[in-house]
């Protein structure tokens, strides 16, 4: 006999915030703009403190885990076959981090209403927040290896006041993963074969993105088709702010911020009006 609803209640975890009560009633799934980021940021807590617990370097070892990267790419890339590239350190590692929140992130959510079914049945939690806890969990990460950034910064090129925009490119790449998230997290739970199917977009997109490479050497013939992807043109934005490097041209930034924001859009739609028929098919 499947459980009752009163059973299913009980089984699952309590994941609102103490201000639960300020919420709608049961049945609505939707939140105020405060309650929203509220319960984000719960859950988000919640998830991290579960990964991390019963770990010797808990919330170090996302940092570790960076700096190995960043000591691989530097000893390949900057010594053995050396690109080139002046500050190879900072260049490197700002597109580690870019691209580390992304990967994470889109990974994460895509798998994310089918590794977190029980929280549908949370009368209260719209099922729109389960992807874009999957897309925050690993942005703390990055604002965790933040410090290390400075100090490379301040060791190879100085610190220029240009830092100060990085919060809009954090933004505007926030939007494109949820958009992202949205889509790739709904249609999981109808089709099983998109996790694996992003798994593969995504060790694709990474040789596509200038994480280690500059678009400098990339040959005209194909610098156009690598600006198709809206994270490029991120990463060398991060670097036009932190290393002066040149900014991407109009078309690319104005194509970047136009894609995030239809994503987004198209995202969220597509994910609302699905949501009703996940439970059937979880």
């Amino acid at each position: 006999m499947p459980p009752s609803s009163n059973e299913i209640a009980a089984e699952a975890p309590a994941v609102l915030p103490d201000r639960a009560a300020t919420l709608r009633p049961p049945g609505s799934a939707r939140l105020t703009p405060g309650s929203f980021k509220e319960l984000v940021l719960h859950l988000v807590k919640r998830e991290i403190d579960t990964t991390h617990r019963m770990t010797v370097l808990g919330w170090a070892w996302p940092l570790m885990r960076q700096l190995v990267q960043l000591g691989v790419l530097v000893f390949i890339f900057g010594s053995v076959l050396d690109l080139g590239i002046e500050n190879f350190a900072v260049f490197v590692f700002s597109g580690l981090l870019a691209w580390n929140w992304f990967s994470t992130g889109v990974g994460e959510a895509t798998g994310s209403l089918l590794a977190h079914r029980h929280l549908l049945y949370q009368p209260r939690l719209p099922p729109t927040v389960i992807p874009i806890v999957s897309v925050i969990v690993p942005l703390v990460d990055v604002l965790m290896a933040l410090p290390v950034l400075v100090i490379l910064l301040q060791t190879e090129a100085g610190i220029p006041a240009t830092i100060a925009f990085i919060p809009v490119l954090v933004v505007v790449q926030l939007v494109l993963m949820a958009g992202i998230a949205w889509l790739t997290a709904a249609a999981s739970v109808f089709l099983r074969d998109v996790p694996n199917i992003v798994g593969v977009g995504l060790n694709v997109l990474f040789y596509l993105t200038p994480v280690f490479y500059g678009l400098k050497v990339i040959p005209d013939q194909y610098v156009g088709l690598l600006k198709l992807n809206p994270l490029a043109t991120i990463v060398s934005s991060y670097r036009a702010i932190l290393l002066g490097d040149p900014l991407p041209g109009t078309f690319a930034i104005v194509y970047t911020l136009l894609a995030a924001a239809a994503l987004a859009v198209l995202g969220y739609l597509l994910f609302v009006r699905l949501q009703n028929r996940f439970v059937d098919n979880l």
